[in-house]
């Protein structure tokens, strides 16, 4: 429970403060712990800033192993849309986090997040696209990093101008929809 207060925590101090005023202390203040308990889990802001991110990953990637159990035997244009669905409800499930996990993601450097995370989340949506009716995929790693980078391109757009447009999230579901149907079909061998 304190590691989930934590991570609230930093969320809603990125929200209110904004990344350059968040601190250990700010965070633990509003946390409700001490600055030493905080410590005990997170060494320094920078940690805490990777821990918010890397449990956004950890979100993704749970969505997407849900569809990798259930969803099998279906039409590739099913699993695409099924694929961005469960991509988009992650994403704007709370628009104003994810506003923020998109600030930290641009201050610190993502690519030193543990790279099981990328594995895990790349690895459901290719066991996804394995489960294809319809069309097979020579290399489902490739296809399932680029579909992932694709997604997080229109997400990441849509939510930079979520602060000054606030219908900005409106069509978001259908694009990804469209975005991964189609490029699935393209990616699919013949």
């Amino acid at each position: 429970m304190t590691v989930d207060a934590i991570h609230e925590a930093v969320i809603q101090v990125l929200l209110t403060e904004g990344l350059t005023r968040l601190t250990t202390t700010r965070v633990a203040e509003r946390a409700g712990v001490s600055v030493g308990t905080l410590y005990q889990y997170f060494p320094n802001k920078e940690a805490l800033l990777y821990a918010v991110l890397h449990r956004h990953f950890e979100e993704l990637a749970a969505a997407m192993e849900g569809i990798a159990l259930h969803d099998t035997g279906r039409p590739v244009a099913d699993l695409a849309g099924s694929i961005a669905d469960a991509y988009v409800s992650v994403k704007i499930a709370r628009p104003e986090a994810t506003m923020a996990l998109y600030g930290v993601a641009g201050a610190i450097d993502q690519f030193r997040l543990p790279t099981d995370i990328h594995r895990r989340l790349e690895g459901a949506v290719a066991r996804v696209l394995a489960n294809a009716s319809d069309a097979s995929f020579a290399e489902p790693g490739r296809v399932a990093f680029t579909l992932l980078s694709a997604l997080a391109g229109v997400s990441r757009g849509r939510f930079a101008k979520l602060a000054s447009q606030p219908e900005a999230l409106n069509g978001f579901p259908d694009e990804a929809r469209l975005l991964a149907g189609a490029y699935l079909a393209a990616a699919a061998a013949p």
